[in-house]
């Protein structure tokens, strides 16, 4: 599975469960089956990890899902 996300302005992954929740453009997408998080060049985090950002870049590429600001 490839999808690649703009305008992502909050992401949270939660390992055990290996979801990834996107909130973009307004909406929350969740994908299962992701493996690994990579979070590059991001404003802040949250004390739960979740991670938010302005305007970033999410791509994901079969398990692995990577995120840029």
């Amino acid at each position: 599975m490839e999808r690649t996300f703009n305008s992502v302005t909050q992401v949270s992954f939660d390992r055990e469960t290996r979801t990834l929740m996107v909130v973009t453009e307004g909406r929350t997408v969740t994908i299962d089956g992701v493996d690994r998080f990579y979070v590059r060049s991001v404003p802040w985090t949250e004390a739960d990890g979740t991670v938010r950002t302005v305007r970033g870049h999410l791509s994901v590429n079969g398990n692995v899902a990577a995120l840029e600001d």
